[in-house]
Parts: structure tokens; sequence; C-alpha cells
């Protein structure tokens, strides 16, 4: 069953829209934090048949490659699904742009979890390389949340604005078009 909010009467449109996309961004973050769970349990399973089958070390690692690509890959494309409205609120870069930061992020964060796979045949580096998984998990959640406060907050700023220009436009429209509807206003004001 589908929790649904109760919408209040007095909420705009422009409000609706922003917590729309918070509530995406927040998404997001749960959907890559199960991602990472996932991530870390493939890790230690890998590890553990990698001590226990030195044999097929090598089809491990290419699968665990593989898995890692993928993942990385869903990552990057849920972010850009999750902020492609929140390009249009803040467009300081260019969808290139970012496409070409994740690229470089995901080629160097694939080259630093797979270079340890090579040193395989002694189980030290098994634990190792569990443990330097953990780490960028770590890493990534911590550069996440942060990326994420710092979105929100931008984007709040901005939404206070918008909603601030939004009401001086209205009441100026308003002056303009139903002049008669202020003194109505007051009128009732009067009689209340």
């Amino acid at each position: 069953m589908v929790e649904t909010k109760e919408i209040e009467k007095n909420v705009s449109s422009l409000e609706l829209l922003w917590n729309q996309e918070f509530q995406n961004l927040d998404a997001w973050v749960e959907r890559e934090n199960i991602r990472e769970d996932n991530l870390l349990k493939t890790a230690k399973l890998f590890a553990e048949n990698a001590k226990r089958n030195q044999s097929n070390l090598k089809e491990l690692v290419n699968q665990f490659s593989k898995e890692l690509s993928d993942w990385e890959k869903t990552s990057r494309e849920e972010l850009l699904t999750a902020t492609i409205n929140l390009q249009t609120f803040l467009p300081i870069k260019s969808y290139e742009e970012i496409n070409d930061e994740l690229d470089n992020l995901h080629n160097k964060s694939s080259e630093f979890i797979t270079s340890p796979l090579t040193k395989f045949e002694n189980s030290k580096y098994v634990d190792q390389y569990v443990a330097a998984i953990e780490k960028y998990i770590d890493f990534r959640r911590n550069n996440r949340n942060w990326y994420i406060k710092n979105v929100k907050e931008t984007a709040s700023i901005i939404q206070t604005n918008q909603y601030n220009f939004f009401k001086i436009i209205t009441k100026q429209v308003r002056n303009v078009f139903l002049p008669f509807n202020r003194y109505i206003e007051q009128s009732n004001e009067i009689t209340k």
C-alpha cells in the first residue's frame, strides 16, 4: 500500500514542484545505499570465494568487475535522472560537462577498485580488498550526503527567492488588473 501525504490547501504548485524534486533526490540516496550494501555483500562473498577457489580466481575477478561496472553505470544514470529537473533551475553546467566529470570519476573509481584484483593469490590481499571496498563505500556515502545537503540548501534558497518573486509579481498583477479588489479586501477585513 502506498502512503500518500495529505496536501495542504495553501501549497502552491511551485512548492509542490520543489518538494517533488527533493523527494526524487532522497529516493536516489536510498537506492544508492541499497546498491552499496549489495556491493559490499558481493565483495565479501567474492573474498570468501577467492579464498576457497584460487583456481577460479580469474573468472571471479571478471564477474565482479562486470558487476562493478554495471553498478557504476546504473548509479550515474540514476543521478542524471534524479537531477534532470534541477538542471532547469540550476543551469550552471551543461549535460556534456556533467557527463564528462562522471565518466572521469567512473574511470578513476573503477581503476581504484579493480587494481588490487591482480594480487589475490595471497589471501591477505583479499581481506585488504574488502576493507578498501568498505572505505570506498563510506567515502561515497559521505560525499553523496554532503552533495545532497548542499544541493538542497542551494535549492531552498532559490525556492524562497522564486516564491518571494512570485508573490511580488502576483501582487503587482492583481493591483493592475483588479484595482477594486484592494477595496473589497479592506471592507472584508473591517466587517470581520
